[in-house]
């Protein structure tokens, strides 16, 4: 069996894997099945995607059953029976990450989710693969999160609230692999995974007040030494000595300076031997290939007020979520040391907050990046192409074989994608990988162009770039990751803006909360994986 490991200051599940043989399987002996599947139309239950159905168990069990008083269903939707791969689909939903294991992952964390106030629960989906009782397990893990540091639970009026709240203590997945190395191994993994995300979202959730740059630099120095890495910090400082402009100048406006952070996951030499050999054998190389590099930035605006170019006033309290970007790379190469993956990787945080203060940066004046290049700052609220310009030319300095850059970037994300769906633009054929990784991983991403004519949208008068073209909403999103392009050189590059699908400031629905969803996280986590495991375009 395996447990869930825990996040400071907050509530984790148990979460065990249980055998088919007794007395495990007893809690689903004498269930009538038939008799519930007959029963469920009558309570209105239609099985769309994310209804749930609560029911005594005693309407639906005979004689000899001894199991749970109460039972929930889940519906999947219409999506679990297209497996056809030559049937004609009416919607895109399998190849954003909603295909049979997407569903389950989904399916259990919405089942956990509705089980809050509840001690504990089996689950009792499919789980005949690895593949599907990873889903499970870590669906199931991130529908039981919880997040309540700024709740006072001890006052009166919130103890009803809060018991209905109170998550999952403990969880029991049966499943065939319990007794298997490969069991045990997929639900420690799966697991892992989950507490990364947690920590994502966490953080997404903080308020402002209580995450500056300098808390979020010092909780990424903590998490990150505490599984191995090796992490390393810029203050303002060093940040002035070494010109990195971008951030400097995102941050003059706010009486917490900015940081910029370094983490980096090193794997053992007997993992990257493995990784080279395989490589290799694929190749028909006898030498061993070099261990892949992936660098990964994640932008990291603690709050954004747009600065002097002022957000409305509507527009302002999910600016907290700003460094989701950040927190998604932090917990991402987290993962990778927990799972030990055989691929190097750093991690690059760049911490600002951007505040319209006496010396805020102002629309027309001209910074130096860190690689030299001058930018005409025409709008100081799209501030965060800044940071992550710097931290981008920084990282390549390092010569990785690939570059990923995460970032709630463009408000134009959402209008193309909506609220659920991540865009990812870059060379086409780390794009595509990304796509990939993310539909294995059960998250939406969706591929963009970068078209050659947005280019001169970013042409100024002034400097070698300006960061926005005041005056026009066309192609926003795209002439941003144009502008994050000049400074990556030539390598695999890809973006990943996720301004909308990584705060959820609407209701719940499957496995994702209000607040931050962590997402992102499994997909980088996937894409590592598939890096290290095969010869890719990285070779």
């Amino acid at each position: 069996m395996a447990a869930a490991p825990g996040r400071e200051g907050a509530e984790a599940p148990e979460i065990l894997l249980e055998g088919l043989e007794p007395p495990s399987s007893n809690a689903l002996e004498g269930l009538d099945i038939d008799a519930l599947v007959s029963l469920l139309p009558a309570l209105g239950f239609s099985g769309a995607q994310d209804s749930v159905v609560r029911l005594p168990s005693s309407s639906v069990s005979t004689t000899g059953y001894h199991g749970p008083r109460t039972i929930l269903v889940v519906g999947v939707g219409t999506g679990w029976a297209d497996t056809d791969p030559l049937a004609v689909t009416t919607d895109d939903e399998a190849a954003l990450g909603y295909d049979q294991t997407g569903l389950l992952r989904r399916a259990a964390g919405r089942a956990t989710r509705a089980l809050a106030g509840t001690d504990s629960a089996i689950l009792a989906l499919p789980t005949l693969s690895g593949q599907q009782l990873a889903a499970v397990a870590n669906g199931a893990a991130l529908g039981a999160y919880s997040w309540k540091a700024t709740k006072n639970e001890d006052r009166p009026d919130q103890e009803s609230s809060s018991k209905q709240s109170t998550p999952l203590k403990s969880i029991s997945i049966v499943s065939p692999l319990s007794d298997t190395p490969e069991g045990q191994e997929t639900l420690a993994g799966a697991l892992a995974l989950a507490e990364a995300t947690s920590l994502t979202r966490d953080l997404v959730n903080e308020p402002p007040n209580r995450l500056t740059p300098e808390v979020f630099a010092e909780r990424a120095r903590s998490a990150g030494q505490e599984v191995g890495l090796r992490v390393e910090v810029w203050d303002a400082p060093a940040l002035i000595e070494q010109g990195f402009g971008g951030i400097l100048g995102v941050a003059q406006g706010s009486v917490h300076p900015a940081r910029l952070v370094r983490l980096e996951w090193v794997p053992s030499q007997a993992a990257e031997s493995a990784a080279g050999q395989a490589s290799a054998q694929t190749e028909g190389d006898s030498a061993p290939a070099r261990p892949k590099h992936v660098a990964l930035i994640g932008k990291g605006i603690t709050f954004d007020s747009g600065g002097l170019s002022l957000k409305p006033a509507a527009s302002m309290p999910e600016m907290k979520s700003d460094m989701a970007g950040a927190a998604t790379v932090l917990g991402a190469v987290i993962s990778a040391a927990r799972l030990a993956l055989p691929i190097r990787v750093t991690a690059w945080l760049a911490l600002a907050e951007n505040m319209p203060g006496a010396d805020a940066q102002r629309p027309s004046d001209v910074v130096t990046m860190f690689d030299g290049t001058t930018v005409e700052v025409t709008n100081t609220d799209a501030e965060g192409r800044l940071v992550m310009a710097d931290a981008l030319a920084r990282a390549v300095t390092e010569e990785p074989d690939a570059v990923l850059d995460v970032a709630t970037l463009t408000g134009a994300q959402i209008v193309a994608l909506g609220d659920h769906v991540a865009a990812v633009m870059g060379t086409p054929n780390l794009r595509e990988e990304v796509v990939a990784a993310a539909q294995r991983a059960g998250e939406s991403f969706w591929p963009m162009p970068l078209p050659a004519h947005l280019r001169a949208t970013l042409d100024s008068p002034f400097a070698d770039l300006r960061n926005a073209k005041i005056g026009s909403r066309a192609g926003g999103m795209l002439s941003a990751g144009l502008f994050l392009r000049e400074f990556v050189g030539r390598r695999q590059w890809a973006h990943l803006d996720i301004a909308g699908p990584a705060y959820n400031d609407s209701a719940p629905w499957g496995l994702t909360p209000t607040g931050g969803t962590g997402m992102g996280v499994s997909t980088l986590v996937e894409l590592l994986r598939s890096l290290s495991a095969e010869v890719s375009i990285l070779s």
